[in-house]
């Protein structure tokens, strides 16, 4: 009986320590269209999905799990190196979103290299129909 209690807290204790080991944050951004007639969209993940949605702007969710990293770290990618950016470039007829830091190297911790995964969502207006590659034209 106790055998069983003692294999039941160490599990526990394996799931809470592999549960600490992973940080994951979540950044959501909007980028209003205006008379635009096409979007372009350049963004470097390890998986871009491009959605249409109901709204009138665009709206990105930025997933990113870094392990073996403190949030320290995480918030100096986020904040300084801008790692996790994306911007809009509205000058023109079309749309150009795209990954502000386009060079990701290995992040590197005193324990070693820490494995990063990156996955961004794109919600497209629903006005708009996709064309060759990741260009999207407005259908009216």
């Amino acid at each position: 009986m106790i055998h069983k209690y003692f294999l039941l807290f160490f599990f526990f204790l394996f799931i809470s320590t592999s549960v600490i080991a992973q940080l994951e944050k979540t950044i959501h951004q909007t980028f209003d269209l205006e008379n635009q007639k096409s979007i372009s969209i350049d963004l470097i993940s390890d998986s871009t999905a491009i959605i249409l949605w109901a709204g009138n702007t665009i709206l990105t969710e930025t997933k990113v799990r870094l392990y073996d990293a403190s949030p320290s770290i995480l918030t100096h990618f986020m904040d300084k190196e801008q790692r996790y950016a994306i911007e809009a470039d509205t000058s023109g007829q079309t749309v150009l979103l795209y990954s502000v830091n386009k060079e990701r190297k290995p992040i590197r911790t005193r324990s070693g290299e820490c494995p990063e995964y990156v996955n961004i969502r794109v919600f497209v207006p629903e006005e708009f129909e996709k064309q060759e590659g990741n260009t999207f034209i407005r259908n009216n």
